[in-house]
């Protein structure tokens, strides 16, 4: 009976190594050491050295213990270690047990750990994950002004992330969870791991989907990062996949692909990037795109359209971006501008909240609104010298500055038709934050005791040298407001400025501060 009990450690440590170690243990080296003693154990209880296979086994299931614990500790372990922790134990009992016991006895024992390894490999997930999913609701109009009273929804933890997507708006928090906030601030689904932080929160143009990435923690976590794709309607975790360390880029989805940027090491030291295109739901690999001869793609991927994939590109002095399709990686189009010796040769490419164009602004000057479907500039000349903000929503917001960081004027683009409209609300004396619908342009303007929210409708002309004039502005003060709390993260909130938030979402409009765990939401 002994012998079937190392014998089946010895199994389950050997099938540990083909496990899933989870992503915060990206260095096998812990693991390696873990079967190592394990299997030295198991070989000595075999060989007939019962006391020092005793110790032995007593120091390899104190090693895979610890690795247990480290790895829960870490919110996005595998069940690697658990799995190795029953080899462990199996020899230990191999060493306890007398030898003698007949076929039948070993046969229960090899029966015993193989039930027990197969059951406890579950255990990282139910023990990491705690989540709750919905049956699809009715998804409301997005709300493009205040029509009622605000209502406060409060999260267990800071909110760091906030995007509109499913039906409300999913906010991500630094406990490590992601929470879909319907109107009248009814808490939809949820998504959380234990011991994480979320570090990241995405939407697909489309705003179907929703990728997070959570951090974990631990000893061990070697900044081991998870992705996870959910269904923002229902909460249904769609896939995971490990994530590499915080020096690369957050995903950055279209409506159906996931590009994936791998670094090339150039003999020269300049930078080069392989991009590779998986399916969103699925993984599969789809294509890989490098840039062509006497070209380089020096930044990766930029970021993505609602079907192409936007990548940097640099061919001689002349730098800008280029449109791949997303499910077959060939060039669609490209937009490259001449870059002068010493002048700045990265480009900051932000897309509108529906995927349908892009904004690219090289730092030494040059700005464009170009669609994503055909490559086609707009608004080229209303937006001329001005900082775009097409991240602000579908419609792109365009502001001329002074030196000193005043907004001397406003308008807004549609990519779709490329109306330009003037936006006339009143200066803002303290710090903002804009948003944009289909035919609104918000605006939350705060201090740190007071903060307004106000809105404008957009009645415009068409033509790029041409501006319509608003027909309704109107504001409301947003109450209980308060000192902005430290800011907590490094993501996006799809917006100008990270320090706040406002979310045109279906139903209601959205007021979010990095850091406060608050909710305000304004029904519309």
């Amino acid at each position: 009976m002994g012998a079937g009990f190392a014998v089946a450690g010895l199994v389950w440590a050997g099938v540990s190594m083909l496990l899933d170690g989870g992503v915060g243990r990206q260095d096998g080296t812990w693991g390696g050491v873990g079967v190592a003693g394990v299997a030295v154990a198991a070989l000595v209880v075999l060989w007939g050295a019962r006391r020092s296979g005793l110790v032995l086994a007593i120091a390899a299931t104190g090693h895979a213990g610890y690795l247990v614990v480290t790895d829960l500790e870490s919110g996005v372990a595998g069940p690697s270690s658990v799995v190795l922790l029953v080899g462990a134990v199996a020899t230990l009992a191999g060493a306890l047990t007398r030898r003698l016991g007949g076929w039948v006895r070993t046969g229960v024992a090899v029966l015993v750990v193989a039930a027990a390894g197969f059951g406890v490999q579950p255990i990282p997930a139910a023990v990491a994950v705690d989540g709750h999913t919905v049956a699809a609701g009715v998804r409301l109009p997005v709300a493009e002004r205040s029509e009622g009273e605000p209502w406060r929804w409060v999260a267990d933890a800071p909110v760091v992330e906030a995007v509109a997507a499913g039906t409300g708006l999913v906010v991500g928090t630094d406990g490590g969870k992601v929470v879909s906030v319907g109107p009248g601030g009814r808490r939809q689904w949820h998504y959380g791991r234990a011991g994480t932080r979320v570090t990241s929160l995405v939407t697909t143009p489309d705003q179907a989907l929703v990728v997070t990435t959570f951090s974990g923690g631990g000893p061990h976590a070697r900044d081991g990062e998870l992705h996870v794709l959910l269904d923002a309607a229902t909460g249904a975790v769609v896939r995971e996949w490990p994530g590499d360390d915080h020096s690369d880029l957050d995903p950055r989805p279209s409506t159906t692909v996931l590009p994936v940027a791998e670094r090339l090491e150039q003999p020269d030291g300049t930078l080069d990037f392989r991009v590779h295109g998986t399916d969103l739901r699925g993984g599969q690999h789809l294509w890989t795109w490098r840039a062509p001869a006497g070209c380089l793609s020096p930044w990766g991927v930029h970021e993505s359209g609602t079907d192409v994939v936007i990548v940097s590109l640099s061919c001689g002095d002349s730098w800008g971006v280029a449109a791949l399709g997303d499910r077959d990686g060939v060039q669609r189009w490209q937009r490259l501008f001449p870059v002068a010796p010493g002048k700045s040769t990265h480009f900051l490419v932000n897309r509108t909240s529906d995927g349908r164009a892009v904004s690219i602004d090289n730092l030494a000057g040059s700005r464009e609104v170009v669609r994503t479907g055909d490559g086609v500039t707009v608004g080229a000349e209303a937006l001329r010298g001005r900082w775009l903000w097409a991240n602000a929503g579908p419609v792109v917001i365009g502001e001329e500055q002074s030196p000193d960081g005043k907004v001397l004027s406003s308008n807004t683009v549609d990519p779709a038709t490329g109306s330009v409209t003037a936006v006339t609300m009143p200066p803002c004396a303290g710090r903002r934050t804009v948003a944009t619908t289909a035919n609104t342009v918000l605006r939350l303007c705060f201090t740190d005791t007071t903060a307004d929210l106000a809105w404008q409708e957009l009645s415009s002309t068409t033509g790029d040298s041409t501006t319509g004039d608003s027909t309704t502005a109107d504001s409301t003060s947003v109450p209980g407001w308060t000192a902005l709390p430290g800011t907590h993260g490094s993501g996006d909130y799809r917006s100008p400025f990270r320090a706040a938030g406002v979310f045109p979402a279906p139903g209601f409009i959205a007021v979010v501060r990095r850091g406060d765990p608050a909710v305000l939401g304004f029904p519309g």
